[in-house]
C-alpha cells in the first residue's frame, strides 16, 4: 500500500487519545503461558489460530492469512507477537498496526466489579461482563503495564502509519481531526478509503464522518458526513466489507469493554438500535450510498 501524505502527519504521530473512563490494567506473567502443544495443534496455536482451527487436522494445507485477520481470529494474543514483531521489522505495516491493535486491546478494561453499585440496565450490564471476561482470555499472556502498552499503541500505529497503512494514517489524524483536518485532506482521506475495499479503512474512517464533519455537509455532498446517522452508515459499510462486527469479534468487544458501549450483540446493532426507524433507515442507505460512490469512483476518481 502506497504511502498516503498528509500536510500534518509530522505533529500527529505523538498523539493518543486515551479514554477517560475507570480502568483497569492487565498485568499477566510470561510464566504463566502454557506450552504449546504438538502437530497440527501446535502449528496453529503458534500463530494464534482459533481452536477450531487447531482442531482440525485433516491434512490440507491451512489458508495463510493476513496479520491482521490473525489478530482477528486469535484466541490468545501473546502468541502472535513475536512473529508480528518480526514482520514489523521488516516494513509489514499491517503486521505493525495488528500490534498496535494488540497492545490497545489488552491495555485496560472496564472492570464490572467497580459498577456494581452503578444504576446500569441488566442487559448492558451483562454484555461488559461478558466483554471483560473475553478481552481477558484473548490477552492472557500479554505482561505490560498500562503505560508500556500506550507506548507500544503508540510506537507500532505511527510505523504502520509510515508503512503505508491508511487505517493506521487515519486513526494518528483521529485526535486532531476537529481543528487541524482540512477541507482538502478530508476529501483525499475519503477518495482513498472508496478507493480500497478495506473494512478497517471504513470503520476508522467513521470517527471522522460524525460530529466532526458538521460543518462540511454542504462541501461533501453524496457522502453520509456530519451526524449520528453518517456514523453508523461507515460503521455498516465496514461490517459488510468483512470485518468481524459480531458477538465475539474484537471490535464489539473493545467498544463494550473500553468504553462501555454495551447490549447488543453486533456492532450494527449497536450503532442503529438507538436511532429512531426513519434514522436506522438513513443508515442503512448510507451504507448503500457508501458503496455506490466507491463503484464509481473505480471509474471516476474524485469527489
Amino acid at each position: 500500500m502506497a504511502k498516503f501524505p498528509f500536510r500534518m502527519a509530522a505533529c500527529v504521530a505523538a498523539l493518543l487519545v486515551i479514554l477517560a473512563m475507570t480502568v483497569v490494567g492487565w498485568r499477566r506473567s510470561a510464566d504463566s503461558t502454557p506450552s504449546p502443544t504438538t502437530g497440527i495443534g501446535a502449528e496453529a496455536a503458534l500463530h494464534g489460530a482459533p481452536a477450531s482451527m487447531a482442531a482440525a487436522g485433516t491434512g490440507q494445507a491451512r489458508p495463510v492469512l493476513s496479520p491482521m485477520a490473525r489478530y482477528r481470529e486469535a484466541a490468545r494474543l501473546d502468541l502472535l507477537i513475536a512473529d508480528l514483531e518480526q514482520r514489523s521489522r521488516s516494513g509489514d505495516a499491517d503486521a505493525s498496526l495488528a500490534l498496535s491493535r494488540i497492545y490497545d486491546e489488552c491495555m485496560m478494561s472496564l472492570d464490572p466489579t467497580a459498577l456494581a453499585t452503578s444504576d446500569i440496565p441488566t442487559a448492558r450490564r451483562a454484555a461488559l461482563i461478558r466483554s471483560h471476561a473475553w478481552l481477558q482470555r484473548r490477552c492472557a499472556g500479554v505482561s505490560l503495564r498500562i503505560l508500556e502498552s500506550i507506548r507500544n499503541v503508540r510506537h507500532y500505529r505511527s510505523l504502520a502509519a509510515r508503512q503505508g497503512s491508511l487505517v493506521a494514517q487515519i486513526e494518528e489524524l483521529i485526535p486532531l481531526a476537529r481543528s487541524d483536518l482540512s477541507l482538502a485532506d478530508h476529501r483525499t482521506l475519503i477518495e482513498a478509503v472508496l478507493l480500497q475495499e478495506d473494512g478497517e479503512a471504513y470503520v476508522a474512517l467513521s470517527n471522522l464522518m460524525g460530529s466532526t464533519a458538521a460543518g462540511r455537509r454542504e462541501q461533501l455532498q453524496g457522502v453520509p458526513a456530519g451526524s449520528e446517522v453518517a456514523t453508523a452508515a461507515w460503521m455498516l459499510a465496514g461490517c459488510r466489507l468483512g470485518i468481524p462486527c459480531g458477538i465475539d469479534s474484537p471490535l464489539l468487544n473493545r467498544l463494550c469493554g473500553q468504553s462501555g458501549m454495551c447490549g447488543p450483540e453486533s456492532v450494527e446493532d449497536l450503532f442503529t438500535s438507538d436511532l429512531q426507524p426513519e434514522d436506522r433507515d438513513a443508515a442503512q442507505a448510507g451504507a448503500d450510498a457508501i458503496f455506490a460512490l466507491a463503484h464509481r469512483m473505480g471509474r471516476e476518481p474524485g469527489l
